[in-house]
């Protein structure tokens, strides 16, 4: 602890103290290292040598120390003063935060510029890896970084709105905003520029996501009942419109998702699965080489993917879509579940507008020149896809070209007048050497000669256009690329970091129609490859100098440069995606296949040749320089070596993934023994099941919480059928939720979908994704409703029959019918309630930073109310505050101060339901955290942007004004379960009232568990009579001990509230209480009357269970094993006696505790409970009445939590979080 709370305090000191002088101490554990670095120092991210800024001496001894100091001037009367003579700076407004925006920024030069950012998304996106996300592959944080983290490196110089520009006035130099953040507030404002960098792109995360859920939406309709299957069929067929890189990559996404992850969860509709590409052209991929065209193609046919070329969609209706055959003219109709459309870029409706302001309206994109000014407008640039580049042609310059290059007006141009310009002219028109390349021309005096190809000295005006009229043929407009987007954004910040520079010298070419050159060389992109991912661990890549690469390796090439991508580095991306990438691996998603690669080049050079160059652009900060000073030994050995190791990991890979794709299967494992060399045969294998003729019974499971999926999980019977029905197809860890509030875990870290947890049961367990409206106990059946779009087709409502009904539905918040709570309140019970507050929390600080709000508004939106003192609203008030402290008040430095946290709480203290020492730890803490306690506070009313409170002492009200409210008092009844109670009598309960076997009173097979029930214990008064009528087996009217022994056992086991009283009154048995009784009455028997008030005070020591996790899993797991044992104690009984009746109860009680048919004498087992207080602190309750509070606590928490994970693949994601936290922060990304 004392080592980790070192480094946890250096790591968190050096990351919050960016602007103060540090003092870095570096023990150097290798000479050599070091001077591999010196040597190597330079091939280093920029960006990583700029945050470390160590200056390696030339001889640096092994165990040395450096010690290093960053000093900064102090910001008193000197810098007020240096800020006077400064000139006034330009203003730069930049309009988007994609590749462009991004790229621009993170290399400008802000000393001369005041720059201004403006956004509807906080983010930076790695858009290359949407279609990946689209099926879970990688997750959408993974890819983003909020744009703050990138531009606070600047010192907060560069300022930045999340708002939406709405128009652009060119001629008055300013831009109308509109905040995004709640368009009910129509909050617009005005900014001015000097200079306008436009860079909105045209993809967007959401969108991924958008497409993830609309795939699990079309499975779980398609697996509903009364269904036809022409209905399956559609709900299953998915159309690609658009055969590009993004069209073909996110079918082969799907095409995997589908067959590696899908078929498994939904095997009953696996084979009416289809996936259509549509091309309006000849080929799909039609931008790369032929050879990957065609390979893709042939590969989407094997793996079933149609592929219809030379086809126009007409028209999208809600169930299908129109196509036009372009070759027959024919038109059909497509039924469909879900379209992606994929067929290119738009321009948005603001520059639109702009366009036809600057006469630019028949235009599809703004056309910029080659420095990348819009034409037509002064201080306007446009960068990215909303801008296409206009190449000036050779032709129309012609006679300029041509008089400039002949300084002595002759007339005519000689070679060497032609020479003194050429280097002018590849600059201004890079078609002219696009041309001397397409001609195998070597020098460009061979333009000049003439027809027969011979060399001429000079020639006229008319034999110089001869010679360069075909120049512009040349011409391409530029792919709408991240490639593009982000060299651009780069080229334009260095001509803004060198404009005053430049001005004075420039270092362009000839203006040909003017004197003096341009002040900047014009934009030349430079094209490093694209790549085509095919699925199965396929791609297909086009690479500099006509290099095509096909296969498997290829994608471990898409891989490498993915990951390693500079843009990646310049945001300083945490390092997710390969966490995402290796639990696809070991959970589900990319069985990867390492196999011999297909290489084709142009010329057909040697193999071992293509693949020295592969690894030379895997290692990509330069340490491939160490294979190429290897020389040819390294090469003629590559093969060998890459063969050896993808054979290698082919080998246990495929292993894995046989144990992993067949969990249900026997398995045989052959073990060799390394020190005998001998074989251990094992095999698992399973009893044979074979036809019952013995109908089974139905088992309907309502919910998918803790109660219910622990009941999945702890089912073994195979005598039974059962269904679940819930509008959430997954688990979720809800004692995690307020972490994933503040993004200190991530949403799906903390959720299992149920289809993995009932698919590895010998059961068969069917799932519906639909919300249970009615139970209709006299004719057991459920009526449920479909939570998917009614347009995927089917009856939006269907029944279910049962024999045995299972309520584990949760609860709702309750509001105790507060005015305005449903409106204006968040609440803290589900998945999407946390994803909610997360978003809100940002959304408060970006409305705070936009400008035109007054002081009083701002600290208005960042103050943060918590109604409630409870665990869960304690917990979320932590981490809301150390998100604030740890994370936003770096991102935020001008509105920190003003953010303000409120913990509401109706009774005296806080965590009431706690010891009362962590009481005491937490309210001090909370005080010092500066966390605003008010305590005997009851909420009356809440309206949109106050929320009026009743002190309890005084009566006083008072009005509280805040940015966001926290819901978070209890728990209320869910309507279903109102109305049910209405039917079997319970009108006046909260929940369900069950007896101790769960069972809910006044019906013989619907039990109840979790938070939707409560146990309603029997009193041992209320059968006082029959108790004592058992005992007396004599009829004699009295009672002795000798009786009364032989019931003693199933009393106590009846009646827990008995053994409760005992160990308060310090009794070893309930026969020491009758002791006592006599004793005071001086005699040897109990009558009635005696043993009445010997037990009179027993029923005190009733109490309810809580409704938490603990007691809904407990419940859950209990109930399941009555469900394993049911037949067998059908003729068997083993619960205590029925006093009320003969015989036995079939099964003991919930409130002790059966595991595999032994019974422990136990009640309710209470594990402990925790309650996390930020800062690294936690407060403990440990059985036995142990206390435990500190840093210490907070670490025991992290292991219990994570280690009660309902899977390794979130145990694996929880942990990776934490650490992620710990490392990078928590990401304030608005998505």
């Amino acid at each position: 602890m004392t080592i980790f709370s070192f480094f946890s305090g250096a790591s968190r000191a050096l990351g919050s103290s960016s602007s103060s002088s540090k003092l870095l101490v570096i023990l150097s554990i290798s000479a050599q290292l070091f001077s591999i670095l010196q040597k190597e120092k330079n091939t280093f991210p920029e960006l990583i040598l700029d945050a470390v800024r160590i200056s390696i001496p030339e001889n640096f001894s092994s165990g040395g120390l450096v010690a290093y100091s960053e000093s900064q001037t102090d910001a008193g009367a000197q810098s007020a003063e240096i800020k006077q003579k400064e000139p006034q700076k330009k203003r730069v407004v930049v309009l988007g935060t994609g590749w462009a925006g991004t790229s621009f920024l993170k290399d400008l030069d802000i000393s001369s510029y005041d720059v201004k950012v403006v956004s509807p998304r906080n983010y930076f996106a790695f858009t290359p890896l949407l279609p990946s996300v689209t099926c879970g592959t990688v997750e959408a944080r993974s890819i983003v970084e909020p744009i703050r983290n990138i531009i606070k490196k600047r010192s907060g110089e560069i300022q930045y709105w999340e708002a939406e520009c709405v128009k652009i006035d060119a001629a008055n130099k300013k831009i109308r905003c509109r905040s995004v953040i709640d368009n009910s507030l129509n909050e617009e404002f005005l900014v001015d520029y000097d200079y306008l960098v436009i860079a909105m792109g045209a993809q967007e995360i959401e969108d991924a996501q958008k497409i993830r859920r609309s795939v699990i939406d079309c499975f779980e309709r398609a697996v509903l009942p009364d269904l036809s299957d022409e209905e399956r069929r559609r709900n299953l067929h998915f159309v690609i419109v658009g055969g590009g890189p993004t069209g073909v990559e996110f079918a082969a996404e799907l095409h995997d998702f589908i067959l590696e992850d899908l078929v498994k969860l939904y095997p009953m509709v696996k084979d009416l699965v289809k996936i259509t590409v549509i091309q309006s052209g000849d080929h799909i991929l039609n931008m790369f080489d032929e050879r990957i065209s065609s390979f893709a193609e042939r590969k989407f046919g094997r793996d079933g993917i149609e592929v219809q070329t030379g086809c126009r969609v007409t028209g999208v209706s809600d169930k299908a879509m129109t196509v036009k055959v372009k070759s027959k003219g024919e038109i059909c109709s497509v039924p469909y579940g879900m379209v992606v459309w994929s067929t290119g870029i738009v321009t948005r409706p603001v520059l639109r507008d702009f366009m036809d302001q600057i006469g630019q309206n028949k235009r599809h994109v703004l056309t910029t020149n080659e420095w990348l000014r819009v034409e037509g407008c002064d201080g306007v640039y446009a960068l990215g896809d909303c801008a296409a580049v206009a190449q000036r042609r050779v032709m129309e310059d012609i006679s300029t070209i041509f008089k400039t290059a002949d300084k002595d007006n002759s007339g005519t141009l000689t070679v060497k007048e032609f020479q003194d310009v050429i280097d002018d002219i590849l600059v201004r028109y890079p078609q002219v050497e696009l041309y001397l390349k397409n001609k195998h021309l070597n020098d460009v005096k061979d333009l000049l000669k003439d027809p027969q190809g011979h060399e001429r000295k000079e020639v006229d005006i008319e034999g110089f256009k001869s010679a360069l009229r075909h120049v512009d043929s040349q011409m391409k407009s530029l792919p709408a690329t991240a490639q593009v987007a982000a060299q651009q954004g780069a080229y334009l910040s260095s001509c803004f970091s060198r404009r005053q520079q430049c001005q004075e010298t420039p270092e362009g070419p000839l203006r040909f129609r003017d004197s003096g050159r341009h002040h900047f060389r014009p934009f030349r992109y430079k094209h490093l490859g694209q790549f085509a991912p095919l699925g199965g661990e396929q791609a297909a890549a086009e690479l500099p100098g006509d290099w095509v690469s096909i296969g498997h390796s290829t994608q471990w090439l898409w891989y490498s440069v993915y990951a390693s991508s500079p843009a990646v580095l310049i945001v300083m991306l945490p390092p997710s995606s390969p966490v995402n990438f290796c639990c696809c691996l070991f959970f589900g998603k990319l069985a990867m296949k390492v196999e011999r690669d297909t290489i084709e080049l142009q010329n057909g050079e040697n193999l071992s040749v293509d693949l020295h160059i592969i690894l030379s652009s895997l290692f990509k900060f330069r340490w491939a320089s160490v294979i190429n000073s290897i020389g040819p030994w390294a090469v003629s050995i590559a093969p060998i070596l890459g063969w050896f190791a993808m054979r290698t990991f082919t080998i246990f890979e495929r292993a894995f993934k046989a144990f992993r794709d067949n969990p249900s299967l026997s398995k045989l494992m052959v073990v060799c023994t390394v020190s005998g060399g001998g074989l251990l045969a094992f095999a698992e294998t399973r009893p044979f099941s074979g036809s019952d003729s013995v109908p089974k019974k139905k088992v309907v499971v309502l919910g998918t919480g803790w109660a219910g999926t622990s009941f999945l999980k702890n089912l073994k019977s195979s005598t039974f059928e059962v269904q679940v029905v819930s509008p959430r197809n997954y688990f979720a860890f809800t004692p995690l939720l307020p972490s994933v509030t503040c993004g200190t875990v991530e949403a799906r870290s903390i959720v299992e979908p149920i289809r993995n947890i009932v698919r590895k049961k010998g059961i068969n367990i069917e799932f519906k994704e639909a919300e249970c409206y009615k139970i209709d106990r006299d004719n057991n059946k459920v009526y449920c409703r479909s939570g998917q779009d009614t347009n995927l087709g089917g009856e939006e409502e269907f029944s279910v029959d049962y024999d045995y009904l299972v309520v584990a539905m949760g609860a709702r918040s309750n509001t105790f019918n507060t005015p305005g709570v449903v409106e204006n309140c968040h609440f803290l019970k589900e998945v999407e309630d946390a994803q909610r507050i997360r978003r809100t929390v940002i959304d408060c600080f970006e409305r705070a930073s936009l400008p035109n709000l007054s002081e009083e508004e701002r600290k208005r939106i960042l103050h943060f109310v918590v109604v409630g003192g409870g665990p869960t609203g304690v917990e979320f008030a932590a981490e809301l505050h150390d998100f604030v402290l740890e994370d936003l008040a770096k991102l935020y430095p001008n509105v920190k101060n003003l953010a303000k946290i409120t913990l509401l709480e109706a009774g005296d203290h806080i965590l009431n339901m706690f010891d009362k020492r962590i009481t005491a730890f937490a309210e001090e803490k909370f005080q010092r955290d500066g966390i605003h306690l008010k305590t005997g506070s009851m909420v009356i009313k809440v309206d949109d942007k106050h929320i009026s409170t009743k002190e309890r002492s005084t009566g006083e009200v008072s009005e509280i004004p805040y940015g966001m409210v926290v819901w978070s008092t209890g728990i209320g009844t869910r309507p279903v379960i109102m109305d049910f109670m209405k039917q079997i009598g319970q009108t006046n309960r909260r929940a369900l009232a069950t007896d101790e076997w769960l069972r809910v009173e006044g019906c013989n097979n619907i039990y109840a568990l979790g938070d939707c029930a409560t146990i309603n214990q029997r009193k041992v008064m209320e059968d006082i009579s029959v108790i004592f009528s058992k005992a007396d087996k004599n009829n004699s009217g009295t009672l002795n001990l000798k009786d009364f022994q032989e019931v003693i056992d199933d009393i106590c086991e009846r009646y827990p509230q008995v053994e409760l009283y005992l160990k308060k009154r310090q009794m070893r048995n309930i026969a020491d209480l009758l002791k006592s009784s006599q004793a005071e009455k001086q005699g040897t028997e109990l009558d009635i009357a005696l043993f009445t008030s010997a037990l009179s005070e027993v029923d005190s020591q009733m109490k309810n269970l809580p409704a938490t996790a603990q007691v809904a899993a407990q419940q859950g797991q209990y109930l399941a094993n009555c469900f394993n044992h049911m037949e067998e104690c059908e003729r068997n009984p083993e619960g205590p006696l029925r006093f009320r009746g003969t015989g036995r109860h079939r099964f003991h009680p919930f409130r002790l505790i059966c595991l595999e048919g032994l019974i422990h004498f136990l009640l309710y087992k209470h594990l402990g409970q925790f309650a996390p207080l930020g800062g690294e602190q936690a407060a403990a309750q440990l059985p036995g009445d142990w206390v435990s509070i500190g840093q210490s606590t907070q670490w025991l928490w992290y292991s219990v939590y994570a280690s009660k994970q309902v899977s390794w693949r979130t145990r694996a994601l929880v942990v990776s979080d934490w650490g992620r936290r710990f490392i990078f922060g928590r990401d304030s990304s608005r998505i």
